[in-house]
């Protein structure tokens, strides 16, 4: 199961083109992806989407939408129906062009984007390619196709899947802390008959160690009586080890 990212970089090369004041139709232009920019701190790690990133998804013509703050109900424009269009610029990023449907939203947003209340663009996709260079992740090829661009009011640079934020823990030498519900579906999956994926089995182990790690320190504390929850974690613990060994 591919599990779906969402990045934000600093608006740049704006221009909002009021072409038709009659019909009010709007032309919009941005940078939606920013090559060999470092993003944010994401815990102790950073991460730069490589030039050339998106070339193969782009050369697969995708099906892409414009948004508002990723929301499905905000669309302003898409690849697919020809009035959006994304371009790569040759080491430097990915830009959109869109011709902003005629609709109280867009008209609002244009107003924001002009005063600069708006500044910055988004992107949700699929690494397909990636690796790590010390503490810096580096993303080598993005799948766009069923994505987005967006222009959005706050930065997503912490919107990483569980899966990459373990990877980054593994990487830097921490102990990665699973996400509970994304255990609790594996467990799910396990008791519904279906066999756990790689990426599940790791999820479980991930798990267990966390839990070790908290038992032992609760056990270093030397409590006279462990308690319900102590003995509830060592319960969950033991189930943990159980499936980690199938």
């Amino acid at each position: 199961m591919r599990t779906r990212e969402v990045r934000a970089f600093p608006l740049q090369d704006l221009r909002i083109t009021r072409a038709d004041e009659k019909t009010g139709r709007l032309e919009f232009h941005g940078r939606s992806i920013v090559y060999n920019a470092l993003s944010e701190d994401m815990g102790g790690w950073r991460e730069r989407i490589m030039p050339g990133a998106a070339t193969r998804t782009l050369a697969g013509d995708p099906d892409v939408r414009f948004l508002i703050n990723h929301d499905p109900n905000l669309l302003l424009a898409r690849t697919a129906s020809g009035t959006a269009t994304l371009n790569e610029v040759p080491d430097e990023g990915v830009d959109v062009d869109a011709r902003m449907a005629d609709v109280s939203y867009a008209r609002d947003l244009a107003v924001s984007l002009e005063r600069g209340d708006i500044n910055q663009m988004s992107f949700g996709f699929w690494i397909t390619a990636d690796g790590w260079a010390g503490n810096v992740h580096e993303v080598f090829g993005v799948d766009l196709d069923g994505g987005d661009v967006s222009v959005v009011t706050y930065p997503a640079f912490s919107q990483t899947s569980a899966e990459l934020r373990s990877a980054a823990a593994r990487q830097l030498g921490e102990p990665p802390v699973p996400e509970p519900a994304q255990v609790t579906r594996a467990l799910q999956e396990l008791r519904a008959g279906k066999v756990l994926s790689a990426a599940n089995r790791q999820l479980v182990q991930d798990a267990r160690d966390a839990l070790d790690a908290l038992l032992e320190a609760a056990d270093a504390r030397s409590l006279p009586e462990p308690g319900y929850p102590v003995e509830r974690a060592r319960h969950r613990l033991n189930e943990l080890e159980m499936l980690a060994q199938l």
